[in-house]
């Protein structure tokens, strides 16, 4: 049982610690620590590591591998060519909402401006609608781009065509049946499609293909990378391949960017606005661009983002930030109300959840708190009119858009990709899709030798001694970065800390403070969330952590601190066993490693 045993602090959760690696292969300039960390997660020399470090440019295939991509780029010409006014047709999340600032700024460059269109999430909902269609045949659109959005829209795109407008549909989720009958469908997962990366989101392919655009005209556009780049972190795309290498180019261009828009946001959602990180884009900019989408208007996001006038820029900017601290209180009283309902649902399979007021546009939040806390595949839904919409997030060993497919019979709309999607169903068919959803396997599909994910459980990627905490190792995990699906940022599980003091902090006293020392060394931790029934360890107490090791600025001065996942006394802890195993000198070093800033 989590808590004290006698006086001795144990674990609150299952650390899953690594398999010792005795010989790990050397990579130049990372210490034994890191080579382990690497080793584990498969590189195998030099040459392989720097390909994934410094993915960029040549990092990028050619698009014209995509099944429709030089069909879609063709029709686009002559589409500039004859002067047809062209529409972008996006979706109200984050990664849609920057693939249609990606394209308006291509298209820009080359002297068009399209029309934009994002769905209001109530009145249309996702995807292509009839009405939203019509109403852009009427303002004499011919040609319509969708991003993000479209591949499951046969019937839509039959309308479009019958109205007059043709369709290039550009999206990354997976095909439903047969695929619309657009003048090209430009999706890395269609069935006859050998591209060699299927892992771009909607931003991420907006980015291939407006870039290849430009390129055919001899034309470049600013700052293309870096919003494509906030799409592809929100979408929580893999930190590998095409999408590691637009994150990376994108944060380039967001570093130097004089564009008024960008600036004015990462003022407001990046600790150092002249050098955003991929935390940066996951938790300051992409919720506040989510937040005009899930309870405003879409275009108030679109608008900050491609506003050339500074004054301008700071009045949205400022409109946007009300709009993200509305959306902040609403999710969380959600929150509230989904985990009370969520507790009367034990088990660890699949969770559907119906709210009837709950607030449309948290509904994917909601779920993704729900899979953190209780690491089950969550779908929520809240009533809209005559039907009911809804979200769903999963752990990694549940694929969400095969799932929502499974349930495709019961559904009125769906869509998605492995770690997330949509739907709607009618309100009279929610307990038949409830009961459906809930009975799937896990993993889904079903993959005997896969291990579900679980929430109670820290899977960790290195057990150290405290005496390699230090910059050194800090500056050498940075060098890993951007982290993200595929490639998370290293769990580390320290030994050989001693409190000095531990305290609540937080309006709530919901978060953990800790002073720790490390011979004459003392340096900060910090525990967010820890539950109210978690002792507090004393002064002087020996202490394991787990959790990850991060550089921020405290007062204006360079800070390295550990964000603590888990704690337990060293005398009850998991990696006793590994300290035994090991043997006392492979947790000593003579000489510390200084927790001061290295020399510039």
């Amino acid at each position: 049982m989590p808590g004290y045993h006698g006086r001795v602090i144990v674990p609150r959760l299952e650390w899953l610690l690594p398999e010792p690696f005795p010989e790990p292969p050397s990579f130049a300039g990372f210490g034994r620590p890191v080579a382990t960390l690497l080793a584990r997660r498969g590189f195998r020399d030099d040459a392989q590591l720097g390909a994934f470090l410094l993915a960029g440019v040549g990092s990028l295939h050619d698009v014209s591998l995509m099944a429709d991509a030089d069909v879609a780029l063709d029709r686009i010409e002559r589409a500039i060519e004859a002067g047809e006014r062209i529409a972008i047709w996006g979706d109200y999340d984050a990664d849609g909402m920057t693939a249609v600032v990606v394209w308006v700024l291509a298209l820009r460059a080359l002297g068009i401006e399209p029309v934009r269109h994002v769905p209001s999430r109530l009145a249309e909902g996702y995807g292509l609608s009839l009405s939203g269609l019509e109403r852009l045949a009427a303002a004499g659109v011919k040609l319509l781009i969708t991003c993000d959005c479209g591949v499951t829209n046969a019937v839509e795109v039959e309308h479009a065509r019958g109205l007059g407008v043709e369709v290039i549909v550009t999206d990354h989720h997976l095909p439903a049946g047969d695929l619309p009958r657009a003048v090209a469908v430009v999706d890395p997962h269609r069935p006859d499609c050998d591209y060699p990366d299927p892992d771009l989101t909607g931003a991420g392919l907006a980015f291939k293909l407006a870039s290849a655009l430009l390129a055919r005209r001899g034309r470049a556009a600013a700052d293309l990378a870096g919003v494509a780049a906030i799409g592809t972190i929100a979408d929580m795309a893999p930190m590998t391949g095409e999408s590691r290498a637009i994150v990376r180019l994108g944060l380039e261009e967001l570093a130097t960017t004089s564009r008024p828009g960008l600036r004015a946001l990462l003022a407001r959602s990046s600790e150092v606005p002249g050098q955003p990180t991929a935390r940066d884009l996951a938790f300051g900019v992409a919720p506040r661009i989510n937040s005009a989408g899930r309870i405003a208007d879409a275009e108030l996001a679109m608008s900050l983002l491609l506003e050339d006038d500074p004054a301008e820029a700071e009045r949205i900017a400022e409109a946007l930030e009300a709009v993200h601290v509305e959306r902040r209180a609403l999710t969380t009283r959600t929150i509230e109300e989904a985990v009370a309902l969520a507790a009367t649902m034990p088990g660890d399979g699949p969770l559907a959840l119906r709210g009837d007021a709950w607030p449309p546009g948290v509904l994917g939040l909601v779920a993704n708190r729900l899979v953190e806390s209780l690491g089950r595949p969550v779908a929520v839904a809240a009533l809209v009119e005559d039907e009911l919409r809804g979200s769903v997030r999963a752990p990694s060993d549940f694929h969400v858009a095969l799932a929502l497919e499974a349930c495709a019979a019961l559904l009125l709309k769906r869509g998605g990709h492995p770690a997330a999607g949509g739907f709607s169903v009618s309100a009279d068919g929610w307990e038949a899709f409830a009961a459906a959803f809930s009975v799937l396997p896990r993993p889904f599909p079903s993959d005997p030798g896969r291990v579900p994910e679980r929430a109670t459980a820290l899977t960790i990627d290195l057990v150290l001694p405290a005496i390699h905490l230090g910059w050194p190792l800090a500056e050498e995990i940075a060098r890993l970065a951007p982290f993200g699906a595929g490639h998370v940022e290293p769990l580390l599980a320290v030994t050989g800390l001693q409190v000095v003091e531990a305290r609540r902090v937080g309006a709530g006293l919901d978060h953990l403070s800790l002073r720790m020392r490390r011979g004459p060394e003392v340096f900060d931790a910090i525990a967010f969330g820890t539950p109210a029934e978690r002792p507090l360890p004393e002064p002087g107490t020996l202490l394991d952590l787990v959790g990850t090791l991060e550089r921020d600025l405290f007062q204006g001065l360079p800070r390295l601190r550990i964000r603590v996942s888990d704690y337990a006394d060293a005398a009850g802890s998991p990696l006793v066993a590994r300290r035994r195993e090991a043997g006392t000198a492979a947790f000593t070093v003579a000489e510390p490693t200084p927790l001061e800033p290295t020399p510039a």
